[in-house]
């Protein structure tokens, strides 16, 4: 009996770390970057004119001879429903900061730029949730990330730019390790020292990109950014007596060792295709067409490695191994994204819309892993105010955007009907902002 009690208990901290994580990309890739991509919708791979091209299309960084600083502010906040119950995602804010530096080498115009979006919550954060709740599987942990990204850009002849780098992401990765007593058959009396160790990890992707300025008023453009998998590696160890605090342990120096390997972020590889046609000195129209990789997807359920040494009792104990997990079925899936802007009277006036059908089948076997189509709307307006004196000379650029993004209801009807979880709806909006000043030297 006594062997089956600390059976039960080293299979429920199993259970316990067994609970998939929720995953998906980066902020940018979820809200935008920078205020005039997101008032256009994110169609920016041929029309952005900022430092957001470091997020969008690095070789643009090279079109401008000015340096670049751009400094902003934005903000998400999501209510996604199951059953019109607010699923609690975690909103997202914080600082959108870039940089761009043009040289020359050879006659040719080069640039250096970088972007950074710094969460004002947690640099990084990992959520678990138990293994068959719903979870909205594309926004859950996706906004709490530091993200970075570094660049070189050229200008070449005949008004073709290139330009590629290096993104980063960070998680962590960690051991938490308990020593002493165990307490059995009353787990409360246990003593044990704590010991944490956690890192901060950064894994790093190529992004590449082209533009073409075909005729004055037309450019084309081009962007690729690569897809990984970061893997949340999480250590349990609990060393010591297993007993009653101040009476003879019933097992002397049994040990623990559990260790979950889970799938924390995904980003799909990404391909970006569009056009940027300025019509006019006062209107421009930009059209996006990007191509995500999500038949790669996988579940991303914990995989347990489980060790367990109880002494004289371990011929008693009896671990299953872990079951195959169920494969998600996502598909690759084409983005659409639409923006204009309009320039009058000193200001100029932006609006976007962007429909992001959703990669996820709908959820009728074991898994429950939510997504819905996404109809995203944005407004936007800038303005320029005259530089400082004689320390700026060139006008400084505000800006402003707001979007909503709705989720369709959807319904997720079971195959079986003593699924544990039964059918369910799905549904959401987001409400996103930001604001950012834009200095040129």
């Amino acid at each position: 009996m006594r062997a089956a009690r600390a059976a039960t208990l080293a299979a429920g901290l199993a259970l316990a770390l067994a609970a998939a994580p929720a995953a998906r990309a980066n902020p940018a890739d979820v809200y935008g970057f920078g205020a005039r991509g997101q008032a256009m919708a994110g169609a920016q791979v041929a029309g952005a004119d900022d430092t957001s091209a470091a997020y969008y299309n690095p070789a643009l960084l090279a079109a401008s001879p000015d340096i670049r600083i751009d400094v902003g502010y934005q903000q998400a906040h999501p209510r996604l429903t199951v059953d019109d119950r607010d699923t609690h995602v975690d909103s997202s804010r914080g600082l959108a900061i870039g940089l761009a530096v043009p040289g020359q080498l050879l006659g040719a115009r080069l640039a250096i730029g970088a972007g950074l979006f710094l969460p004002d919550q947690h640099i990084t954060r990992t959520r678990t949730l138990a293994s068959g709740q719903p979870r909205f599987q594309l926004f859950d942990n996706r906004p709490q990330r530091l993200f970075l990204a570094a660049n070189l850009a050229a200008r070449l002849p005949h008004g073709v730019y290139v330009g590629a780098g290096i993104a980063y992401m960070s998680s962590t990765q960690g051991t938490v390790a308990l020593d002493g007593v165990v307490g059995f058959p009353d787990p409360e009396v246990s003593q044990l020292d704590m010991a944490i160790d956690v890192d901060l990890k950064t894994i790093r992707y190529p992004q590449a990109g082209v533009a073409w300025e075909m005729l004055p008023w037309l450019t084309v453009g081009a962007s690729y950014r690569g897809g990984f998998r970061l893997q949340i590696d999480q250590t349990f160890d609990i060393t010591g007596d297993v007993g009653t605090p101040g009476f003879p342990p019933v097992v002397v120096d049994g040990t623990l060792h559990l260790r979950s390997q889970a799938q924390d972020l995904f980003q799909p590889a990404q391909l970006t295709g569009g056009a940027a046609a300025r019509l006019s000195p006062r209107w421009t129209v930009a059209f996006d067409l990007a191509w995500h990789r999500w038949s790669t997807f996988e579940n991303p359920a914990a995989h347990i490695e489980l060790g367990l040494d109880l002494k004289q009792f371990q011929d008693l104990v009896d671990i299953p191994p872990q079951e195959p997990l169920p494969l998600p079925h996502f598909h690759d899936i084409a983005i659409p994204r639409l923006g204009v802007e309009h320039t009058r009277g000193g200001a100029r006036w932006r609006a976007g819309y962007a429909y992001e059908p959703s990669p996820a089948p709908a959820q009728r076997g074991a898994t429950n892993f939510i997504d819905n189509d996404k109809h995203t709307l944005a407004l936007g307006a800038g303005v320029d105010k005259a530089g400082l004196g004689g320390i700026i000379l060139k006008p400084i650029s505000f800006d402003v955007a707001l979007g909503l993004t709705w989720l369709p209801e959807r319904t997720h009807a079971k195959l079986i009907a003593a699924d544990p979880v039964g059918d369910y709806r799905s549904a959401g909006v987001i409400v996103t902002g930001s604001v950012t000043s834009r200095w040129r030297f």
